[in-house]
Order: structure tokens, then C-alpha cells, then sequence
């Protein structure tokens, strides 16, 4: 499933790079997802640097991350208090949880793995959150 929507004005979106932009994914990268579908995504083969910048703009009241699949990256951001299910979340990656409300990180059984400060940069590495809540 491609999720792509239109980033707010406020974020700063990436230009990707049209000589080897695709449309698709290529076969065999499965798409990171998430469920329900966040407030705002990109999809685009960006470069690392674009993707960890567009996540350092993360406008206020906003949780902003990036997951890469092969050279193509999916940049997510959320603002809704809710639970999001997580699915091809693996790796580690940087974030901006730029909210005033922690967020919540959880396992396959929604147990508490750990919290994502307010107002906080940082890496993680998602190969154990199956979960996260932004109404902590």
C-alpha cells in the first residue's frame, strides 16, 4: 500500500531526485505503513539528508520520523491523539516528537517499550515497536 499525501506548508518537503525518482516501489521492498493512516506522507527516493531534514522541520504539535526500504525513504507525520499500528517499521532512524505529549512506544502485545520525550530529537530503532501512542 503507497501512502502519499500533500505535506503541509509548514514542513519543508524535499525535492527527490527526478533522474531516478520511480513512481512505485520496486518489487520485493514492502512498503513501511501505518494504520490508522497518519495525518501527512511522503514517499520518494530522497537521500538520507533530505529525509532527516524534512523530520527536523517537524512543525509544532506534530511526531515526525522517517523509514527507509532500500534507497527509497517513507517520511510520516502525526498529530492525532490516537494508537497507530506500525507495520515494516525496522531499523533506525531519526525523529522529532514535537508535541507537548509524550509518545508512547509498544510491542506486538501493546506492552510499553519506552517513551519519546516532548519536544525531542533523537534516533531510534524501531525493529521492536509494533505500536505508538500519541495521547500520553
Amino acid at each position: 500500500m503507497l501512502l502519499t499525501t500533500t505535506l503541509t506548508a509548514s514542513a519543508t518537503e524535499p525535492t527527490p531526485d527526478t533522474t531516478t525518482r520511480s513512481a512505485a516501489t520496486p518489487a520485493g521492498i514492502l512498503d513501511p505503513w501505518v494504520s490508522p493512516n497518519p495525518e501527512n506522507s511522503a514517499f520518494g527516493k530522497w537521500t538520507q539528508q533530505q529525509a532527516t531534514d524534512w523530520v527536523n522541520n517537524c512543525p509544532a504539535a506534530r511526531f515526525c520520523t522517517w523509514i527507509r526500504k532500500g534507497e527509497y525513504y517513507t517520511m510520516f507525520q502525526f498529530y492525532k491523539c490516537g494508537t497507530y499500528s506500525l507495520s515494516g517499521w525496522l531499523g533506525t532512524t531519526n525523529f522529532y516528537n514535537h508535541q507537548n505529549v509524550q509518545v508512547e512506544t509498544l510491542g506486538s502485545r501493546h506492552e510499553h517499550i519506552g517513551y519519546i520525550p516532548t519536544n525531542w530529537k533523537f534516533i531510534t530503532n524501531w525493529d521492536k515497536v509494533w505500536y505508538i501512542n500519541l495521547c500520553t
